[in-house]
């Protein structure tokens, strides 16, 4: 089954949110992220960029590992949620 288009507007906003990061505003781009994974919408492209982020740039922010496990979770990615999860208690 192909993966459905992402919308002009998602992918302003997953733009945005990668722009934040960039900045170093975690925070700002926590809030987009959590808006989409709050409304179960391409969380593929949520898990990529989350998933790159912990792995290149902030790999010891919890809340970027929290936020990747509950994007996960919402994708039935049931085994993986729960390894982001542990590696944010790991960090606490």
């Amino acid at each position: 089954m192909p993966k459905p288009e992402i919308s002009e507007f998602s992918q302003e906003r997953l733009n945005s949110a990668k722009q934040e990061i960039q900045k170093g505003n975690i925070d700002g781009a926590l809030e987009i992220y959590n808006e989409f994974i709050h409304a179960e919408l391409v969380l593929d492209q949520v898990i990529n960029d989350l998933h790159e982020i912990v792995n290149t740039q902030y790999p010891i922010e919890v809340s970027l590992w929290q936020a990747l496990g509950d994007a996960q979770l919402r994708n039935n990615q049931l085994q993986e949620a729960l390894d982001s999860y542990s590696k944010a208690e790991e960090l606490l």
